[in-house]
């Protein structure tokens, strides 16, 4: 028989909601924690996070239409992969709605708005610093997801946000060679946006992907396969 204060844990323990799940999992591969192709087995899934399969149902759903996740009828959910030539695809229109986006965002940044970008540079230095790669990748992909929030045009803000997360789906990518750490290029690409440097701003971010897919490498080694359960613990 339970005691009242065990009784009362049980009843204040949160529960995990769709919205938790998803944003779990969509951390989990932005983060390249989970590597494409990984299984995403709903049962495993229903038991780790204490909810029904047919919310783990809807939560792979709704990966599979941000293209992160794929479906395979009678296989079941999987991380998704991209190809060599895909990924140089969705760099090369990063690159166009990244110019377009800075473009609009330098007319009308404010004071606040710069202020959010220096606090999420800060905590990449700190995560580069404590060589915490996941949560720096993550951290990398949302300075320009944050800086997309910004741009007046909605449709290039929706276009950017979903290509820059599927750059997390390449076997090849080799994370620790990120130009992130040597160079401080998002600091540099925002002091140009509110100094009003424009093309200059432009200029900085185009070097800045360009550095980034320097580190594509088809040859890129796997870490050692883990359960899936074993990733998503291993916090």
């Amino acid at each position: 028989m339970q005691s009242a204060q065990q009784t009362a844990a049980t009843h204040t323990r949160p529960k995990n909601t769709e919205e938790d799940i998803y944003t779990d999992l969509y951390n989990a591969i932005l983060e390249r924690r989970l590597p494409p192709e990984t299984k995403l087995g709903e049962q495993p899934l229903a038991e780790y996070y204490g909810v029904s399969r047919t919310i783990i149902r809807q939560v792979l759903s709704r990966l599979a239409h941000d293209r992160l996740v794929k479906l395979e009828p009678n296989r079941g959910a999987f991380v998704a992969r991209l190809s060599m030539e895909a990924a140089r695809q969705i760099y090369d229109a990063w690159r166009l709605i990244e110019a377009a986006i800075i473009r609009d965002v330098a007319q009308s940044i404010t004071k606040k708005q710069v202020a959010t970008l220096k606090k999420l540079i800060a905590e990449e230095r700190e995560a580069c610093d404590q060589r915490d790669m996941p949560r720096l990748t993550r951290l990398s992909a949302q300075f320009h997801m944050k800086l997309a929030d910004f741009c007046r045009n909605q449709y290039l803000s929706k276009f950017l946000k979903e290509l820059v997360p599927q750059t997390s789906l390449a076997f090849f990518y080799e994370v620790e060679n990120m130009p992130i750490c040597t160079k401080d290029e998002h600091s540099e690409i925002l002091d140009l946006i509110a100094a009003g440097d424009v093309e200059g701003a432009v200029a900085a971010a185009m070097r800045h992907l360009d550095g980034i897919e320097a580190g594509l490498n088809a040859r890129a080694a796997l870490a050692r396969p883990q359960s899936l359960i074993e990733i998503l613990k291993a916090r």
